[in-house]
């Protein structure tokens, strides 16, 4: 499994919020300060660093431990830090990479500031800052968890990049294999911010999910959002062999010809479903991106997670 590790110091909560929200999107990963840091942490795939800016700079304890871990230059390193300023935020970033030898991406993130949880000294020089200036202290919250989130999403596509992959149409193949041989999915939807999940049968026509349906809540959503997550998955039995899909699509509604070609597909009558005393529904699903965990991949010394863009946006 591609692990991350997320190494961070915080003084006052915020860059721990950001490492925590990080951490969970981008799982399997683990969090920690740097006096946390063990030994076997090294073999991890991925590693992720930051701190909040103290007076223009990223936490000593961070920079120490760059320092004192030169193999970290061999690794894949992404940065990123915490301030009310982003271009402090952005020096103090340049610091650290001119310290491990550049990063593979990095971002200043807006911070938060509440003065009634400052230490004494930091009080104490933001009043002397402020007397000079003139600017009126006030509790200032720059931390937006949308940013966060965005943050976390292009760090786990930059994490995938770098996973050891199939050879792309050897892994379509399996993808296909694997959803020739299924007949049953999850759907999610959300409609005006309900989600829904749905367990619904399907037919895969080499390039589409196909759904007939009666209806339900889930076509609540797909008129104003036609983006749609769909899981399919083997029962687990244990770590060593799971297997499982994500795929993101785009749905859309299939009316006339179209509708009556899938029921074909699925070896019904077209005017038998006419002179049903229900209206059916026909959904199809264009595959956009397929993730695919397999513990199989492993026999090929590849990553048991695989990803195959489709059709980008």
């Amino acid at each position: 499994m591609f692990r991350t590790l997320i190494i961070y110091e915080s003084t006052y909560g915020s860059t721990e919020e950001v490492a925590s929200k990080t951490g969970m999107i981008l799982g399997p990963s683990r969090c920690c300060r740097v006096p946390e840091f063990q030994e076997p942490f090294r073999n991890f795939e991925f590693f992720v660093i930051g701190s909040g800016v103290y007076r223009g700079r990223m936490h000593p304890r961070i920079t120490d431990f760059i320092r004192e871990n030169p193999w970290l230059r061999e690794k894949p390193v992404a940065l990123f830090s915490v301030s009310l300023s982003r271009e402090d935020g952005l020096r103090a970033i340049k610091e650290v990479e001119d310290l491990i030898g550049g990063s593979i991406y990095s971002r200043a993130l807006g911070g938060r500031m509440k003065l009634g949880e400052l230490s004494e000294d930091d009080l104490a020089d933001l009043q002397a800052f402020s007397e000079v200036t003139g600017i009126e202290l006030s509790d200032v919250d720059l931390l937006d968890k949308g940013e966060v989130t965005e943050f976390a999403l292009e760090l786990r596509d930059i994490r995938d990049s770098l996973m050891t992959s199939i050879d792309e149409g050897e892994l379509r193949g399996f993808i296909d294999e694997f959803l020739r041989s299924h007949n049953t999915c999850t759907l999610a939807t959300c409609h005006g911010g309900q989600p829904r999940a749905t367990p619904l049968e399907y037919i895969y026509d080499g390039d589409s999910l196909l759904i007939i349906s009666e209806g339900g809540e889930k076509f609540a959503g797909l008129p104003e959002n036609e983006r749609v997550s769909v899981a399919v998955y083997e029962d687990y039995t244990s770590m060593s062999d799971l297997a499982g899909m994500q795929i993101t699509g785009a749905a859309s509604i299939l009316h006339g010809k179209d509708a009556e070609h899938v029921y074909k597909l699925r070896g019904l009558n077209p005017d038998a479903v006419k002179d049903l005393n229900i209206d059916m529904n026909v959904i199809r699903i264009d595959i956009m991106k397929v993730e695919f965990l397999n513990s199989k991949f492993r026999d090929l010394s590849a990553c048991p997670k695989q990803v195959l863009w489709v059709k980008k946006d």
